[in-house]
């Protein structure tokens, strides 16, 4: 028998554990069966969890291998993991309900993510990627394409691009059992030599940010020495906005939480409204918006749309759209 400390590492002079982070999970053959991936530090592992007998089963346990998402295939008990690669890319994986490796099913120079099941389809999955450009010379990845959305049938051989905009990216696609196709569209992030008016913009703005970093160096003694901020309070403060000092990591994109409250695109959202939810009926039907701000969002098996502004849950059918709840921060959203 190996302990916890044995299998996931010790973190800290301490020997304590890291705390446990919940990545993705989804629903196995029967409404008793849940798989999840899970990391603990650098470690990662998937597991299986009956929930009538309230026994989890570790199925597998790496070591700093990067998971960008999963499925499950009912019709072949298939689990499809996004596998992240030592030379920066990601492939889709194959493995068996005990964890055991099948194969890879896509390759290249991509960084392939975010497998979704079509309902009802025996091995056919939706999902996004990203092409890599690289130094000529070292081989270092440089630069990433735009995300497109393919469609594949891994046991045909048959794969198609279906969501493909030099201008967006599409992100997080799901497919409904009447072929809708659900994405994430974003405009595409550009460099900043390639952003018109940055230069002028930061120029603007210098008198601004350098008096609040002064400011911030001033309030930061007065709390030290003084045990009192130059700035009263304000005001009670909502929880999420507590979470306003650091960074999240978003479908590829870094979040600075401090904009949540300050730039007015995010509106007190986790990501800006150019974040938009679409859906597309058909292959040659223009797409719809469903909603803004749409941090990440899932399917029911009834066809309802589950999504979220990274604080709000809500739930949109046939048009109509209702709050489920409210929570400090959502990073991830899955129907069971």
């Amino acid at each position: 028998m190996l302990s916890g400390a044995s299998l996931w590492g010790r973190g800290g002079a301490g020997g304590a554990l890291a705390p446990a982070r919940f990545h993705y999970a989804c629903r196995g053959a029967d409404a008793n069966t849940l798989y999840y991936v899970l990391s603990v530090g650098r470690s990662v592992g998937l597991f299986r969890y009956l929930l009538d007998e309230q026994r989890e089963l570790r199925l597998f346990h790496r070591q700093q291998v990067p998971v960008l998402g999963m499925a499950y295939v009912p019709q072949a008990g298939h689990i499809v993991l996004a596998m992240g690669q030592p030379d920066g890319t990601a492939q889709l994986e194959v493995f068996d309900e005990d964890g055991n490796a099948k194969g890879a099913i896509t390759g290249g120079d991509s960084l392939d993510a975010a497998p979704a099941t079509m309902p009802g389809a025996a091995s056919t999955l939706v999902y996004q990627s990203y092409g890599v450009a690289r130094h000529p010379e070292s081989g270092a990845v440089v630069a990433m394409a735009h995300s497109t959305v393919h469609w594949l049938d891994y046991r045909a051989g048959q794969m198609d691009s279906l969501l493909d905009d030099p201008a967006h990216d599409f992100i997080a696609p799901r497919i409904a059992a009447d072929g809708t196709l659900y994405a994430i569209r974003r405009p595409v992030e550009r460099p900043a030599h390639e952003q018109a008016g940055s230069a002028v913009k930061d120029a603007l703005l210098m008198p601004l940010r350098l008096g609040k970093a002064v400011f911030g160096y001033l309030n930061f003694f007065s709390m030290i020495y003084g045990k009192e901020p130059l700035r009263s309070a304000g005001g009670p403060r909502a929880p999420e906005l507590d979470q306003d000092l650091g960074k999240l990591w978003l479908h590829g994109r870094m979040i600075e939480l401090s904009k949540v409250r300050t730039d007015p695109q995010y509106a007190g959202n986790l990501v800006p409204g150019s974040w938009q939810l679409i859906a597309q009926e058909g292959r040659r039907a223009s797409s719809r918006v469903i909603a803004s701000h749409v941090a990440h969002f899932d399917l029911a098996a009834d066809g309802t749309v589950l999504y979220s502004n990274g604080y709000d849950v809500l739930a949109w059918a046939n048009g109509q759209t209702r709050s489920l709840g409210r929570q400090e921060l959502v990073e991830g959203l899955t129907a069971l």
